[in-house]
């Protein structure tokens, strides 16, 4: 997939087309890397990078200065990182921007994230989660106080999830606060606030003040440090209910993760309800995939991961509708994991990752190779993409 530029030598005119080709194709970010003899772009769409037309490197000093102004930057400054915002208005309203900069061999790198503010989050009834997940989950939300954590790798979806989440609890006689680094969307009727580092206002101290606050439900974009996970065990334990993310591979590993941290694991286990964890996998083209029978990697695959044979998987092929390809937007691979007396025993006593993961598949838990597998078996995603998230 690549685009090309109007040929120009006007800086804003490259600019704003640039930027314009960003948000037709619906790209999350856009990646300004200078190399000897250009610079180059990538634009990550459904969570990959794609490779598009580059930059006359002539210009690329003047478009990295171009976008420093709009976001805010020290233009003069080439040695050191630099972070701003920016906000972009073009056909179809607004998008605000987050660009960061990082000092390379032949210059500046430039990463753009942009943000659609016409976005329309996904519901909870949208994410994809199977109905038994979805009443598992429902269970564990509707209760008073609590710890939910959701987990997975950056990019993997979290913070959709915990949108979806705040969507469906968000009424008239609760009172919602959440902590962000930073805020991505908005929400009516949730108080939104965002953590500023270089002020000393983290997410430990800002759990703390927005206590203060009268919340039903807190919403802590990120646990990373022991701190922010006593503190947030403590908004859990005092009769509240807790949204976080963690970064774990899966479920299981979070309650380990926690107690590495240095939380007590009696405080876990008094605290915690239930773990998600998540990727997201592209789903086929409805318009040109193809079924087909499994390759003998394939079939080697499925077997590493114990899961039963096939006959035959959706294949991408590409076309003019998924810009040849081959697949069109993302959907959720989830694995739940409740707070199940067995679980609270096991962590009470000398934690065991292995022996969580056994309790937990007992229990019913579907892992994120099983969910994968599923989706797979519904045409929805490939066998390979199963391979790459799981």
């Amino acid at each position: 997939m690549s685009e090309t530029y109007n040929d120009t030598r006007n800086v804003v005119e490259m600019v704003d087309q640039l930027l314009q080709v960003a948000l037709r194709l619906h790209v999350s970010d856009i990646h300004l890397e200078p190399a000897a003899d250009q610079l180059r772009v990538r634009m990550r769409l459904d969570g990959m990078l794609q490779q598009q037309d580059p930059l006359p490197l002539d210009l690329s000093q003047q478009i990295i200065a171009r976008l420093k102004v709009l976001a805010h930057m020290d233009v003069a400054e080439h040695r050191l990182p630099q972070d701003g915002s920016m906000r972009f208005t073009c056909d179809s309203g607004e998008v605000d921007m987050r660009i960061s900069t990082f000092p390379s061999l032949y210059g500046e790198k430039m990463v753009i994230r942009l943000l659609d503010r016409a976005y329309h989050f996904l519901t909870f009834e949208q994410l994809g989660l199977g109905d038994a997940r979805h009443a598992l989950i429902k269970r564990i939300i509707d209760r008073p106080q609590g710890l939910l954590l959701v987990t997975g790798p950056t990019g993997s979806g979290k913070t959709t999830t915990l949108y979806a989440l705040l969507d469906y609890l968000n009424t008239e006689s609760r009172n919602i606060i959440t902590l962000e680094d930073p805020v991505e969307y908005h929400i009516d009727g949730v108080t939104q606030g965002h953590i500023a580092q270089r002020i000393g206002f983290d997410f430990a101290q800002g759990i703390r003040a927005l206590l203060r606050q009268d919340p039903d439900i807190i919403m802590v974009g990120e646990i990373r440090d022991a701190q922010t996970a006593k503190t947030a065990i403590h908004a859990a334990l005092t009769g509240h209910l807790v949204l976080s993310t963690l970064h774990t591979n899966d479920a299981p590993s979070s309650v380990v993760r926690l107690v590495d941290m240095g939380v007590e694991p009696y405080l876990v286990t008094a605290a915690l309800c239930g773990v998600i964890a998540q990727r997201l996998a592209r789903i086929l083209c409805p318009d040109c995939k193809c079924l087909e029978p499994l390759t003998a990697h394939h079939k080697h695959m499925l077997h590493m991961f114990g899961l039963p044979e096939l006959k035959k998987a959706g294949v991408p092929r590409g076309c003019l509708k998924c810009h040849n390809r081959g697949y069109t937007s993302r959907v959720g691979i989830f694995e739940c994991m409740p707070m199940s007396d067995r679980i609270r025993e096991l962590v009470a006593q000398e934690i065991n990752l292995d022996a969580l993961r056994e309790q937990a598949k007992h229990e019913g838990m579907c892992q994120l190779a099983q969910d994968a597998y599923e989706k797979v078996a519904q045409g929805i995603i490939s066998i390979d993409e199963l391979i790459r998230v799981c």
